[in-house]
């Protein structure tokens, strides 16, 4: 009985994360992109931008047999990555949910620079990796991917490693924009994504 709710809360989580994730991560692919014109269109280009996850999560859902048809049963290796995965990505995922402003976990903060007077954050997980968030979202698809098998968590997983670096990269640049010489300090002294462990 345990086992078959576990099996189940673990097979929503993965397709859950194939239906909505793709429109998070081209969302703010977008937004980061071209953050300058966003902005011209005010808080409007946030809902703009958001239309994507209905659109992509509704053909997901519709073709969700055929698209979660290929699965490989993960052996004891795969499980145990998965499972240090999804709990290393609740972890770093919750202490930067403590640290980071709501306004700027949504991307308030970056279409309304004017109205969040932020300070870079450089304590806690931050001193440790620019990138917290991303790094939680990784590791939780890399999770779903290596406890279910799933091919489309798997695709999911590599798209994810292909589209990452260029998210990064935008949004250190608006980043250095925005707080100069002292993001360029910050950037020298912590790691983009991987955190340094002293």
């Amino acid at each position: 009985m345990i086992s078959t709710i576990f099996s189940f809360a673990l097979d929503f989580l993965a397709q859950g994360l194939v239906v909505v994730y793709p429109s998070v991560l081209i969302f703010w692919l977008i937004i980061h992109s071209n953050i300058d014109r966003w902005r011209s269109l005010g808080r409007s280009s946030y809902w703009i931008a958001a239309t994507g996850l209905p659109v992509f999560g509704g053909g997901v859902l519709l073709f969700r047999e055929r698209i979660f048809s290929i699965q490989w049963q993960p052996g004891l290796v795969f499980q145990a990555i998965g499972a240090i995965a999804f709990i290393a990505s609740l972890s770093i995922g919750y202490i930067a949910g403590q640290l980071i402003p709501t306004r700027t976990l949504v991307g308030l903060a970056e279409l309304e620079p004017h109205k969040t007077a932020q300070p870079l954050l450089q304590r806690g997980i931050y001193a440790r990796t620019r990138n917290p968030i991303y790094l939680a979202h990784w590791l939780l698809i890399l999770s779903m991917a290596a406890l279910t098998g799933y091919g489309a968590n798997w695709a999911l997983f590599v798209v994810d490693c292909g589209i990452l670096p260029f998210m990064i990269r935008a949004e250190q640049k608006e980043l250095r924009t925005r707080y100069g010489a002292e993001f360029e300090d910050y950037a020298r002294r912590v790691p983009a994504f991987f955190p340094k462990l002293t």
